[in-house]
């Protein structure tokens, strides 16, 4: 019984001094200055935790139809493995019956945004954002598409 009772003096001594801020701190606007130079220094940090990298859920198949400016819509497969190497599988649809493009190559997690991937020159360098069970296409610089009538996510084919 003393040893919870001590227990829970420690904790609550802890959250105490840990909780305790004084009334200028809170009046004090954040410095974007500390934002930006914690940035450099996690360009070098070790990734820890859950982070889409590490995760082991974001290998697999990943299937859907995107849209197309001059065909009905472009069948896509996009096969992401561990190894960091991806196979894509495009069909055109309402083109003539060889218009299969079928190449493999590599990608890489974007390091200034860690949930999307970007696949080499084999893939043109489209940029894929991860999400769970789905990835999203998106714009050259990773932004979403701003195309609300028009779906850009391949859904993971799930065993």
């Amino acid at each position: 019984m003393k040893k919870i009772i001590f227990a829970l003096c420690i904790v609550s001594a802890t959250l105490a001094s840990c909780s305790k801020t004084s009334d200028s701190e809170n009046m004090t606007p954040p410095d974007n200055n500390v934002i930006a130079n914690t940035d450099a220094a996690s360009e070098n940090a070790v990734p820890t935790g859950d982070n889409t990298e590490n995760s082991l859920d974001w290998p697999g198949e990943y299937k859907g139809i995107l849209p197309c400016h001059d065909c009905k819509g472009i069948e896509t497969e996009l096969e992401l493995k561990l190894d960091n190497t991806f196979e894509l599988t495009q069909k055109f649809l309402g083109k003539p019956t060889n218009s299969e493009n079928k190449v493999k190559g590599i990608f890489k997690f974007l390091p200034d945004q860690p949930n999307m991937i970007q696949l080499d020159a084999e893939g043109d360098h489209r940029i894929y954002f991860i999400g769970e069970n789905f990835i999203e296409l998106r714009g050259d610089k990773g932004q979403k598409l701003d195309m609300p009538e028009l779906n850009f996510q391949l859904l993971k084919k799930l065993d």
